[in-house]
């Protein structure tokens, strides 16, 4: 059963995971209004740690964002809800057209 109350973007960006004072480079796949996700293989977080990232916003300082953890699963990623974020930084960021798909390999050939 669905429960997201907002539409998902599908993109694909790096972010900046903020642990204990060292950034981790997170692949971003999808945003929300009220979330995001991110891939990782082997991950470390667990739902409802917190949790601190950085976003890029083209032209302006990175957008930082508190939320936790709702899920974190190898081969669903790690899943945040949002808890605190600037509301404009983010809206911004919502606007940014997300980057192509990634070019199938195997199709190319």
């Amino acid at each position: 059963m669905e429960r997201r109350r907002e539409p998902r973007i599908v993109t694909s960006f790096y972010a900046v995971e903020l642990r204990a004072g060292e950034p981790y480079y997170r692949l971003v796949r999808n945003l929300s209004g009220t979330g995001f996700s991110f891939d990782d293989r082997f991950p470390l977080e667990r739902p409802g740690d917190e949790i601190e990232m950085e976003f890029p916003l083209p032209g302006a300082a990175p957008v930082r964002v508190t939320g936790e953890v709702v899920y974190a699963r190898p081969d669903r990623g790690v899943g945040v809800r949002i808890k605190r974020v600037d509301a404009e930084g983010y809206a911004r960021l919502l606007a940014v057209p997300p980057p192509p798909p990634p070019l199938d390999v195997r199709r190319a050939l």
